[in-house]
């Protein structure tokens, strides 16, 4: 189909542009109505999963405006360090959830279907995230972060699918094992953080190194 051929042409950059400031919206949506509804029934899950989300659609909304804005400079480097900071916080905060949830846990029922929707999606989420993070190799850095967001997100899908096959699979108290699913998943998405972070910064680093050895080596490189 000639839209499909159309839409495969389009550049990745221009792609992710996009994706990211569809991404904070669409969160932005998801914080408000599941932190309304999370509050109204008194499910700090949910509450807690909107918070994050806002958090993720921070970072997606960070990358594309970097891509949009930025050139191969200090700039950019900058944003992508911002999006390992934000990341870092938001796994921060996932983790003290879910020590929360192993002493005062939250129930929930999910309908057998829902609950095996939910746990393909998962599925499918992290298959589709680890494809972009290999397609990674040789992308600009705010394109990998984008990329490694994604997987950060996928993680989190996974904990959810948890708990609504748990929740109708057994009648045992399954908190002790969600929380520490969830403590897991907050670990990784901390280690993708202060990936960013680190090598944000020994970018940075490279960046001033070549810029004082070559003074004139980005003079044509606009910096908005």
């Amino acid at each position: 189909m000639n839209w499909i051929k159309r839409y495969r042409s389009i550049p990745e950059r221009k792609k992710i542009i996009w994706y990211g400031k569809l991404a904070f919206i669409k969160n932005l949506f998801y914080f408000s109505f599941k932190i309304t509804v999370g509050i109204y029934y008194k499910s700090w899950f949910l509450v807690a999963i909107a918070i994050y989300s806002l958090f993720i659609g921070y970072v997606k909304n960070n990358c594309s405006r970097g891509l949009d804005y930025n050139k191969e400079n200090v700039r950019e480097i900058n944003t992508y360090i911002r999006g390992g900071v934000v990341l870092a916080l938001s796994s921060i905060f996932y983790i003290i959830y879910s020590i929360i949830q192993m002493f005062y846990p939250s129930s929930a029922n999910y309908n057998m279907i829902i609950a095996i929707a939910i746990a393909a999606f998962a599925t499918y989420s992290i298959a589709m995230s680890i494809y972009g993070v290999v397609k990674t190799k040789g992308k600009t850095m705010l394109i990998k972060e984008y990329k490694l967001t994604n997987f950060a997100t996928a993680f989190n899908n996974i904990v959810l699918a948890q708990i609504a096959i748990f929740s109708f699979t057994t009648t045992d108290n399954m908190a002790i094992y969600n929380g520490a699913i969830g403590i897991a998943v907050g670990l990784i998405v901390t280690i993708i953080g202060v990936y960013l972070i680190a090598d944000g910064i020994i970018k940075k680093r490279k960046y001033y190194q070549l810029l004082k050895q070559y003074p004139d080596f980005f003079k044509y490189i606009p910096d908005k």
